[in-house]
């Protein structure tokens, strides 16, 4: 039986886990192509550089101050995969994944806006503030008929930095999600870290409040990140660097 979405915990809580969503080999080929680029940087063309943002580059303070002269090459941000490698084709063709989109946002036609991979090195891999996807400014429709899904590579653990959620924030009009882009201290209390294993696909609303802290581990936390929506909804703005927005995921 394939994995797929819990509708009542999403609607819920903003936020539901697929586990296994993937296939191993799927899941070795997507870990091997992020290895590829973070070795070869420093042979990397500029087009190819300018898709990447490097860890030296943002600062200290959310990653412990630790300074940018001792994290090297290390990669935040690898942007639009695809031009890296083809294999990343394979996250929109992937049924768990479009469907779980499809579901989520309770349309049958959806598209890619885009993809990254997020990731958080060891020991100095940065703490992400609390936010909601929408609105957002770089990839955002007028509406939040879209969904943002996170397919963990190496899992995540509270100690790696994994991603935590305010259950039930996205219970809020989109007037409120403008105004009110941060939890206030009250609410911090009732914060779930998620925790998953390598291939298990986290899917997040696109109103309900996140953020992560450092990876104090000894591990890797990579995410592959992908922002897709309904078809019918325009972006106000199309990412140049993007070339997976506006392909349709699929099978339907």
């Amino acid at each position: 039986m394939a994995a797929v979405l819990d509708r009542e915990a999403f609607a819920r809580d903003g936020f539901s886990v697929i586990r296994r969503a993937v296939p191993e080999p799927l899941l070795s080929a997507l870990d091997g192509a992020v290895r590829r680029v973070q070795a070869t940087v420093s042979g990397l063309p500029p087009s190819l550089l300018a898709r990447l943002t490097f860890e030296r580059d943002l600062p200290e303070a959310h990653r412990g101050g630790i300074a940018a002269a001792e994290v090297g090459d290390a990669i935040f941000i690898l942007g639009d995969p695809v031009a890296f490698d083809d294999v990343f084709w394979s996250v929109l063709r992937e049924p768990a994944i479009g469907g779980a989109v499809r579901d989520a946002v309770g349309v049958p036609e959806v598209v890619a806006h885009f993809m990254n991979v997020t990731i958080k090195h060891p020991r100095f891999g940065r703490r992400i503030g609390w936010h909601r996807d929408f609105p957002n400014r770089y990839a955002c429709p007028a509406t939040p008929s879209f969904v943002r899904v996170m397919l963990c590579l190496d899992g995540m653990t509270e100690e790696g930095g994994a991603t935590t959620f305010l259950p039930g924030s996205h219970l809020i009009d989109d007037a409120a999600a403008r105004a009110h882009p941060r939890p206030e201290e009250a609410q911090l209390h009732e914060a779930v870290p998620v925790l998953c294993d390598p291939g298990d696909l986290v899917v997040i609303h696109p109103k309900v409040l996140h953020g992560g802290g450092m990876n104090a581990s000894g591990r890797a936390r990579r995410n592959i990140v992908l922002q897709a929506g309904d078809a019918a909804a325009l972006l106000d703005v199309v990412p140049e660097q993007e070339e997976v927005a506006g392909h349709r995921l699929g099978p339907a």
